[in-house]
């Protein structure tokens, strides 16, 4: 990977929480911690996996955080983790991960100085749009860049960053690829990206009980989709039944997330 890409200015469409959810975390993280040069490296470490590049930030010598941080090598084995559990149990997302592959380069980045703290939100990943040139052996001229923070590296199972990995460069690497990533409202870029991460919960079986799993499903209906949703209460009130049901069938939500898309302002 390295020598392949020029790095370039770029903007993040970040994934954002609200403090009260990760409240849990950021108990533990009252006292800034100082990060070992010996215990995280001080080189960054890349390598291909399963057709992704995958690069690791080591932090600097001495460099301190509001949380402990994990080296360049265990974060690479969380990501690589998150990537086995979506090819194993997540085929719906895994095929739209093959297609972004097949039209660029796909690339998860850990970098532990993500994000800059900034009090009452937390940013857990982020999609970097023009982040990389493509590589002269690209398969394609597009290059998706995910990525994933501290946060989501260091407190949460690989399950969480699986799920993130879906936001970012399932969800919004596809918004890139079909050129409506910029075309569309913050609050329709989040929606489509939301229910290809849901699609990741059912796979994953997570358990749609909890509170944090009850917070994403009212801020996709009631807020990243709602807009959507009165586009179907509209044009297909028939298929409203489909947002009731335990298990959503996001593909067929997808669908006509599609035709909902089409006729958005250009």
């Amino acid at each position: 990977m390295s020598g392949f890409y020029q790095r370039l200015q770029g903007f993040a469409r970040a994934r954002r929480i609200c403090t009260a959810l990760v409240v849990g975390i950021l108990a533990q993280a009252l006292v800034p911690i100082t990060a070992s040069a010996s215990e995280n490296g001080n080189s960054s470490r890349e390598e291909v996996y399963r057709g992704i590049y995958l690069i690791a930030v080591p932090p600097a010598a001495d460099e301190t955080f509001d949380i402990p941080v994990m080296g360049p090598d265990q974060a690479l084995a969380v990501i690589r983790d998150a990537i086995d559990i979506l090819y194993e149990r997540s085929p719906y997302n895994t095929d739209k991960l093959e297609e972004l592959k097949a039209a660029g380069d796909a690339v998860i980045i850990y970098d532990p100085r993500f994000p800059e703290w900034a009090r009452g939100d937390v940013t857990l990943a982020a999609f970097l749009p023009d982040f990389f040139e493509p590589a002269s052996v690209a398969p394609g001229e597009t290059v998706f860049v995910a990525m994933l923070g501290r946060y989501i590296i260091q407190h949460s199972p690989a399950e969480i960053a699986a799920e993130g990995i879906v936001h970012e460069l399932v969800g919004h690497g596809l918004q890139h690829l079909h050129g409506r990533l910029e075309k569309m409202s913050g609050l329709n870029v989040e929606c489509e990206a939301s229910l290809y991460e849901l699609q990741a919960f059912q796979d994953l079986g997570t358990d749609k009980f909890t509170g944090h799993m009850v917070r994403f499903r009212q801020e996709l209906e009631k807020r990243n989709c709602d807009d959507f949703k009165r586009f179907m209460q509209k044009r297909k009130p028939w298929l409203m039944p489909l947002w009731d049901e335990l298990n959503v069938d996001v593909k067929q939500i997808l669908m006509i997330f599609e035709e909902y898309a089409a006729q958005l302002p250009k």
